[in-house]
């Protein structure tokens, strides 16, 4: 683990989630999303002590423990840090124990909270919220807060004033996608619309949450539209999934069958989400219809539909 330079005064520490870091001019220091706790929050914390520099800040893009996970071990090192996160992120990240109910969809069984706390190790309270397109000055410099939701309800990228942008989880690498033709997400239009208007922002660098380098505005552009295109693909698939009605479970089955995807209870939920949020989407395009058969409830395809009309829903997601 190291402190790399991407330009001026951003760095980042790679890592299973990077994080970002803006090292002010007295050395203290504002974080961009600190990753899982435990381990990897000392060794960052040691990096950080040896360069003298002071932690004072904590920007969260959302509210997955693998983002903020660390924010409850910094605070306890820095107890005067201030936390910045999006408006519904700042409820989960305060009460873990609702975020847990969010991701299982009911409450929670203990074993699921004790997997969850591995790395998500308390509730820490936020002290601001963010809003896409707010800009906030720390310190005389100005840090843009960058529509990212889709992944999550209201997740965020952070822009610093050295035009590198930190995009978190909006969209995963072409490797990544070639391995695991899967991205998690929680509203189908929000992912199209943040990833499209990747393009409308200025900046000259990007660092994805989970990605080994750092890539030109036209690479992540090129990354955008490549994720664009496994959106389209989820769709195909699961209109095809309905011609005949099918429950949740028998479309999740198929999805992880056809796509070879790693099966075990925590990735299920994953996936159940962002099919559920495909399926929602095709729901209000009125693409696919809900029935009730024999009490199990199934979805299905209208019996005549147009991939091409699909392509153009989501193109007019894209412009809106």
């Amino acid at each position: 683990m190291k402190l790399n330079q991407i330009k001026g005064n951003t760095y980042w520490i790679r890592g299973g989630t990077n994080t970002g870091v803006y090292i002010f001019e007295d050395n203290t220091v504002l974080l961009i999303d600190t990753g899982i706790g435990g381990s990897r929050i000392n060794k960052m914390v040691e990096i950080l002590q040896e360069n003298k520099m002071d932690v004072k800040y904590i920007m969260t893009t959302h509210e997955h423990e693998d983002h903020c996970g660390g924010n409850y071990q910094i605070r306890e090192i820095y107890p005067d840090v201030i936390i910045y996160a999006p408006k519904r992120a700042k409820i989960y990240m305060e009460n873990p124990d609702v975020y847990v109910d969010f991701l299982i969809g009911g409450r929670h069984s203990q074993n699921i909270k004790s997997e969850i706390e591995k790395h998500f190790q308390g509730s820490t309270k936020v002290d601001n919220t963010v809003y896409p397109g707010e800009k906030i000055n720390i310190k005389n410099h100005i840090f843009e807060i960058v529509d990212c939701s889709g992944h999550t309800s209201d997740g965020v990228g952070i822009k610093t004033d050295d035009d590198v942008v930190f995009l978190a989880d909006l969209m995963v690498t072409k490797n990544s996608l070639a391995k695991f033709d899967f991205l998690f997400m929680y509203d189908y239009p929000s992912q199209i619309r943040s990833l499209e208007n990747v393009k409308n922002i200025d900046f000259k660098y990007s660092i994805l949450g989970h990605s080994r380098g750092v890539y030109s505005k036209s690479e992540t552009i090129e990354i955008a539209d490549y994720n664009y295109k496994a959106l389209v693909r989820l769709v195909e698939f699961v209109m095809d999934t309905l011609k005949e009605p099918k429950t949740i479970d028998e479309i999740i089955k198929n999805f992880i069958d056809i796509k070879k995807l790693p099966s075990y209870y925590m990735a299920y939920l994953e996936y159940r989400n962002s099919l559920n949020a495909t399926l929602a989407f095709l729901h209000d395009l009125k693409l696919i219809e809900v029935a009730l058969e024999d009490n199990i409830l199934k979805y299905v395809a209208i019996e005549k539909y147009d991939a091409d009309k699909i392509k153009d829903a989501i193109m007019k997601k894209r412009e809106k």
